[in-house]
């Protein structure tokens, strides 16, 4: 994430949709670049609490070599990345830059005004915040189905039936089962990621991206967790170990006195894809009181409060007319004439 003018982003981001579903990195950079106000939104948040502990000077990109790193810098200064002054390090440079990082990294470079931060930290400070505000929020409740009786919208969960106003379905990739019971296909795929967590000593002093290991290294506390690939399948939920050691083997060159033989915190999870790379906020098609913010790709935390800015200006009737009809499900949903009842854990 960085601060805008303008808005680009090279972390862990149009019209129509056309396979494959992939997101590519102009299509990151579009979503990127509609995410106005992105940072003075976070700050926002941090006022009033909700505090991820951001790392906020910049993300380091390594190669294994000064070729490699030069050629994707060209391609970052044509998106208009900023980068630090200095260009390519290599040698020296490079390991005052980051001291974490062995001799297998031998170039590289800083993109500036980057952030990242600690996902589960933030959405604990959001949820403790909401409560002092006095809303509820119902935890470990299975969602069942969705819809709209008269006049209102309804959701059915395993803790109760919920009506209101208007729904918002925000649910990533289990978004899709959500709508089906309203009749709407979404063209939405799961691109599931991987990530765990090492000791290393000492850890990197920002966000790293390890460009041709295609792994990223964000220091967490005392960890750093290590996270990478990108796999189509249907089950979104399953995991592969062998997709945890193809990572381990891609990173271990790099990564000074980590702990390989400890691994913590291993996961997986689905990112929402779409064919054009861009989020689906808005109405469902046919349904005016059930809303969608999914499909966020790789940018799901970065677009989070464009996202619910966007959102409210949909449920106020305040939203800017362009915008909202860039990111329009309509774009990628397809109506059936029966529906299918979807259950989301």
């Amino acid at each position: 994430m960085r601060r805008p003018a303008p808005n680009w982003c090279a972390s862990s981001s149009a019209s129509g949709c056309a396979p494959p579903h992939a997101t590519t990195t102009a299509a990151r950079a579009r979503s990127a670049r509609s995410s106005k106000g992105t940072f003075e939104l976070f700050e926002e948040l941090e006022a009033l609490g909700v505090d991820g502990q951001a790392h906020k000077d910049g993300f380091l990109f390594a190669f294994p070599s000064r070729a490699y790193a030069a050629k994707a810098l060209t391609a970052f200064r044509r998106l208009g990345a900023p980068i630090a002054a200095g260009g390519v390090l290599t040698g020296d440079a490079l390991a005052d830059t980051e001291p974490a990082l062995t001799e297998g990294a031998r170039a590289g470079f800083v993109v500036d005004d980057q952030w990242s931060l600690d996902p589960g930290l933030f959405v604990d400070r959001l949820a403790e915040r909401l409560r002092r505000q006095g809303v509820e929020l119902v935890e470990g409740a299975r969602v069942s189905a969705v819809s709209e009786r008269a006049g209102r919208a309804e959701v059915r969960t395993s803790a109760g039936t919920y009506r209101s106003d208007a729904v918002v379905v925000a649910a990533g990739i289990w978004s899709r089962e959500l709508v089906r019971g309203l009749g709407v296909d979404l063209d939405l795929v799961a691109g599931k990621g991987y990530s765990f967590s090492v000791a290393a000593e000492p850890p990197p002093s920002r966000l790293v991206h390890l460009g041709a290991a295609k792994v990223v290294l964000t220091p967490m506390g005392k960890r750093v967790r290590v996270a990478g690939t990108m796999e189509f399948e249907r089950d979104p939920d399953r995991f592969r170990r062998r997709r945890v050691e193809a990572i381990v083997a891609a990173a271990r060159p790099y990564l000074r006195h980590a702990d390989w033989d400890d691994l913590q915190e291993e996961w997986v999870g689905p990112r929402p894809m779409t064919p054009d790379g861009l989020p689906l906020i808005g109405r469902v098609p046919g349904h005016s009181r059930v809303l969608l913010a999914t499909g966020h790709n790789m940018l799901g935390l970065m677009l989070a409060p464009a996202t619910g800015r966007l959102v409210a200006g949909l449920l106020t009737g305040d939203a800017d007319p362009a915008l909202s009809s860039r990111f329009d499900p309509v774009r990628c949903a397809r109506r059936y004439p029966w529906r299918v009842h979807g259950i989301l854990n």
